[in-house]
């Protein structure tokens, strides 16, 4: 089965992805975690390229719209290694998973959803920036950003950073936390 190139491979090494990167300037996302993402997007219906720019640009709150120029191209490669199916209608191209794509997303699902959760992510931050930019209180309470989750994820980032240079010992202390804490939010995620 052919691969889409090594999608979350950073040069940086395993598990740091470009979505950690800076978002200020270039591209957001590289054209490996495009190709993953319109995968998982055509997993739930089969659609055209301007549907699935669209979706990515919703996903992200509007902040972030992949050009056409990025989606057509990784459309055809998705569709030339086996992936997806193009029917034409009305001068339309519409794609549709097949069971090899299929078969590769089962296999990178969890990076899948990391990345179409990183649009989200991604739309949420920049809306509580532009709120506070603006002084509208009112952004902290859009979308999960309350003020309290702030707090505590600085509050985390912090505690860490202070940690830099903890024993081994105390480094796996705090990985055990960690590792709870993971456990708790992602158990109460999966619950009915």
């Amino acid at each position: 089965m052919k691969d889409i190139k090594q999608p979350g491979r950073h040069p940086r090494g395993p598990g740091r992805h470009r979505h950690d990167a800076n978002f200020t300037r270039g591209r957001k996302f590289s054209s490996d975690d495009l190709q993953l993402m319109l995968l998982a997007l055509l997993e739930t219906q089969s659609s055209h390229g301007y549907e699935l720019v669209k979706e990515l640009e919703r996903r992200s709150g509007g902040y972030w719209k992949p050009s056409p120029g990025m989606v057509y191209p990784a459309l055809t490669y998705i569709h030339e290694i086996g992936y997806a199916s193009v029917s034409v209608h009305a001068n339309k191209k519409s794609y549709a998973l097949l069971p090899e794509g299929h078969a590769f997303l089962g296999e990178h699902r969890e990076h899948a959803q990391e990345l179409l959760a990183t649009l989200v992510h991604l739309g949420n931050k920049m809306k509580y920036i532009q709120g506070a930019m603006a002084a509208d209180n009112d952004a902290t309470d859009n979308d999960g950003w309350l003020a309290e989750f702030l707090q505590a994820r600085l509050a985390l980032k912090r505690a860490l950073l202070l940690k830099s240079d903890a024993d081994p010992q105390e480094q796996k202390r705090i990985a055990q936390i960690l590792q709870a804490a993971v456990s708790q939010i992602n158990e109460s995620c999966t619950r009915p």
